[in-house]
């Protein structure tokens, strides 16, 4: 049997009020095409299917239109979709008795029954070929916040550690001072998220053990930040109380063929394990994201055994441009730049056009040099993302924390620089790491609605 895996589609996406729609709805359409020339059995979705929880009518509508399609198109093919962090758990799994009509399973989150036991029909799942013989099991792991494993796994008020190791008081996380010590391999040593982590997992691979059958190969798919995953600049939220809650390659046992992970838009295998892998996502949602290919994986299996993973890059359907390709220009060749760019052509859409960037670096501020630029850019057939400017001018007096720094637009700053910026003006010096850590798990409850 063939899967295919994808990730972080992060339908509704805009980069400075730019569309990303006619981009998305041209993958979903050539993904389509993959999956009928490829002969795809089962297409897993690995989290982040929409860009936020409350995500706009038309990427709702994108969604249901791609699963009508496909299933139109290859009847045979089995959806699997976890939830990822930007996703609502609860919207995602409000279809869920409409969708299993399609052969479509989502997953939103992990429960325990009354009895105390995991609720695992919906995270097994079992994968079939286009004869409809079950040739693999799949653990669907949905994103899971630090409220969800603390929950799902009780924890002890005290630590053999001592007074520096996590605790639960009154239900809730209370914060090591200093964090958790880290191994050899990145991962935190003592902490109670990673120990939660590793008996979920424990306890989900024992139960796909039990169902899975001679010949059936166990897949796992899952969504967040694994031990020596690369980042991408701009457009990843560190996640499960930050990058010291990095989860270890270990939680996925070596029987696993195939591991399916979401949340790096980067594709990439993880510690030399070509079938422990993110698939990354299909278009670059930040300009830094332009600079790497982007793919959809698949994991063909003979016998409950891998036969072979490979990669096949997704088109760029939108092409992404810096003006100039590294560093900074001056004012005089960003406006020559800007001038030569291709004339706007009638023809094209102007979500279709290329989206193109300007840094610019100047002894002094000067504001009608943005608006010179975008009066020259009107005829041009680009989208004006943004300008960054460049400023020579060393910092005095309250803006000495930002020393070595080059000053950037308000906008352009990810929420986590604000703060880091804000506590170094204050106190001279960097955020603490629990604290970061504090700040990012709370800005992951106010921009996704917390765990739901």
């Amino acid at each position: 049997m063939r899967i295919l895996h994808t990730a972080d589609w992060h339908l509704g996406h805009t980069l400075r009020d730019h569309s990303r729609q006619a981009e998305h709805e041209l993958f979903l359409r050539w993904l389509v095409q993959t999956v009928v020339e490829r002969h795809v059995d089962a297409l897993l979705l690995a989290g982040d299917v929409f860009d936020s929880a409350n995500p706009p009518p038309s990427a709702l509508r994108t969604w249901f239109r791609f699963l009508g399609e496909l299933k139109q198109a290859r009847p045979s093919v089995q959806v699997v979709v976890i939830a990822g962090n930007h996703d609502s758990a609860a919207r995602l799994v409000a279809p869920r008795e409409l969708l299993a009509a399609f052969d479509v399973r989502v997953v939103g989150a992990l429960e325990r029954g009354p009895d105390g036991r995991l609720q695992c029909d919906d995270l097994l799942v079992p994968l079939r070929d286009a004869a409809g013989m079950v040739r693999a099991v799949c653990v669907a792991i949905p994103f899971l916040r630090a409220s969800d494993v603390l929950a799902l796994v009780p924890q002890s008020p005290t630590n053999a550690a001592g007074t520096d190791a996590p605790v639960v008081a009154n239900g809730d996380y209370v914060l090591p001072r200093p964090g958790p010590a880290v191994a050899a391999d990145g991962a935190a040593v003592g902490d109670p998220l990673i120990d939660g982590m590793r008996a979920l997992h424990s306890e989900l691979f024992a139960a796909a053990r039990a169902l899975q059958q001679p010949g059936q190969a166990l897949v796992a798919m899952a969504h967040g930040y694994l031990v020596g995953g690369a980042l991408s600049e701009l457009s990843e939220r560190k996640v499960l109380g930050g990058n010291q809650h990095a989860l270890p390659i270990d939680l996925f046992p070596d029987d696993c063929a195939y591991v399916a992970l979401g949340h790096l838009h980067r594709p990439q295998p993880l510690a030399g394990r070509e079938h422990v892998r993110y698939s990354g996502s299909p278009i670059p949602l930040s300009l830094p994201e332009r600079l790497h290919p982007h793919h959809v994986v698949f994991a063909d299996f003979v016998e409950g055994a891998r036969e072979k993973v490979w990669q096949l890059r997704v088109p760029r359907f939108v092409p992404m441009l810096r003006v100039p390709e590294h560093g900074a220009s001056s004012p005089e060749e960003a406006l020559a730049a800007a001038a030569a760019l291709p004339a706007r052509d009638a023809t094209m859409p102007e979500d279709l056009r290329p989206l193109v960037e300007f840094a610019v670096s100047m002894p002094l501020p000067s504001p009608q040099l943005a608006e010179r630029i975008a009066r020259v850019l009107a005829d041009r057939n680009v989208r004006l993302v943004r300008i960054e400017i460049a400023s020579d001018v060393s910092p005095r007096g309250d803006d000495a924390a930002f020393a070595g720094e080059r000053p950037a637009e308000l906008l352009s700053l990810q929420p986590e620089e604000v703060f880091a910026r804000c506590y170094a003006k204050a106190h001279a010096g960097p955020v603490p790491e629990p604290m970061l850590a504090a700040f990012r798990e709370l800005l992951d409850e106010v921009q996704h609605g917390g765990p739901a």
